[in-house]
């Protein structure tokens, strides 16, 4: 759950229009962030405002996962999430690079395709004890995007560390910031 904690601030960038697009393969994170300033930079990327997103838990595979964490997952499974997020016009024109994956330097974009109201990206990040990857699909507009975002973690010969968790986000613009989001993007 945490790495699609870490991912939310990226998801925010799917309300961006049709053009410009962005694509690069076998790429850093800050590889990627370049590419999609750069694009920003030719005009408004991301529709800044107020977002409500709906997170669902599609599906969890654990094997070795105790009953009890199993029970406590098909209960988040049983109910959205709904946030309010806040971005700015400073956000939305000039993306940070922990937007794309964290400050976690063992990540590469095996491909990053982001144009013509489409989002197809894999995120593969390598650690010691586990490789964890993230692919992403969907579809947007400037006011709404729709992902399907899956996380597979392969721990090194941990049974409890392998998990495959599938969630959808829906997510519309609902007009100006008022202060009163539960989550500011960016901060």
């Amino acid at each position: 759950m945490n790495r699609f904690a870490l991912v939310l601030p990226l998801i925010m960038l799917a309300a961006c229009d049709s053009s410009p697009g962005v694509s690069a393969d076998n790429a850093k994170p800050s590889e990627v962030a370049a590419k999609m300033k750069a694009a920003a930079g030719k005009g408004s990327f991301v529709r800044p405002g107020k977002w409500e997103q709906t997170v669902t838990l599609l599906n969890i595979e654990a094997p070795g996962m105790p009953p009890e964490a199993r029970q406590y997952m098909q209960k988040a499974m049983d109910k959205a999430q709904v946030h309010n997020v806040c971005l700015t016009k400073e956000q939305a024109e000039k993306p940070r690079e922990d937007f794309f994956a964290g400050a976690d330097k063992n990540c590469t974009y095996e491909h990053f395709d982001w144009a013509g109201g489409k989002i197809d990206i894999k995120l593969v990040c390598k650690h010691e004890q586990a490789t964890t990857t993230m692919n992403m699909s969907g579809t947007y507009s400037p006011d709404n995007y729709v992902l399907t975002m899956t996380n597979r973690n392969e721990g090194a010969g941990e049974t409890a560390a392998n998990m495959v968790m599938t969630m959808k986000v829906d997510a519309r613009r609902v007009g100006d910031c008022d202060g009163k989001e539960n989550i500011q993007v960016g901060n």
